[in-house]
Parts: structure tokens; sequence; C-alpha cells
């Protein structure tokens, strides 16, 4: 797959390691096609009056091209808003040209997710120990 990179705002060694990882994750879902067939276009943009970011994916495989777009605080987290957008995108491509049904997975924003529940133990009593009984109200 061959990657370029348009107009970043920031240094490439503060999003390379993002993009490296990302990239591991789209080679697997684009394994059946051709390496000169893929090309990445990354755009890492800084918004001075919002003091945001938004990163801007397209993607050029056999077909049409699939653009997606994310924005946040920090250019990871627009990186990878933009990512999970082309992922979706990607998906709903692969489900045509395979022709399976497309299921869209629910994205949960990590500061939405709730925490894992921990499941409550029983105390058993022994036996030698006898139960104290229930207050009354």
């Amino acid at each position: 797959m061959r990657i370029r990179y348009h107009d970043l705002g920031v240094s490439q060694d503060k999003v390379n390691h993002i993009v490296e990882r990302e990239i591991r994750v789209l080679e697997k879902k684009l394994a059946d096609l051709e390496d000169d067939l893929k090309l990445l276009d990354i755009t890492v943009e800084h918004l001075q009056r919002s003091d945001t970011y938004v990163a801007k994916l397209h993607l050029r495989i056999p077909g049409p091209d699939i653009v997606a777009k994310g924005e946040g605080q920090n250019p990871a987290q627009a990186l990878r808003d933009a990512f999970d957008d082309l992922y979706d995108e990607l998906d709903r491509q692969l489900a045509k040209w395979r022709n399976e049904p497309f299921i869209r997975r629910a994205r949960i924003h990590p500061g939405l997710a709730r925490p894992p529940i921990a499941p409550v133990e029983e105390e058993s009593a022994s036996e030698g120990e006898e139960s104290t009984p229930e207050r009354e109200r």
C-alpha cells in the first residue's frame, strides 16, 4: 500500500505510530487486493480558530474511492475518528463485493462506555455458623 501525506498541520513523527497501527488493520481488510492497487492519502489540518484538528483520508481502491473525515482536539484523536469512519465505509463496500449482508458495528465513545460490572459473589455460610436473621423495618 502506498501512503501519501498532504498538508500535515503537525510533525509526521507525532502521527506516525497511529497511522502505522491503523495501516496494519487496513492491510488485513484489503489482503485480497494487489499492493499497487491501494493508495491512501492522509491530510491533517490544524484549525486555528477552533483549535481543533481535522483529518481527511482518501482511500483509492478498485471501484469507488472511499473518503473519510475525523475531528478531534489533537491529531491522534482526529486520525482515529477518521479511520473509524473509513472502516465503516470499507466494510460496507467489501460486503457489496462479497454479496454479504452489511452489519454495522456500534461504536461507543470511550468516555461514554460503562465500566464492566464485577459479578457479585454470594457468601456461603459455613456449616457450623448460623446465618444472621434479617433486620425488621
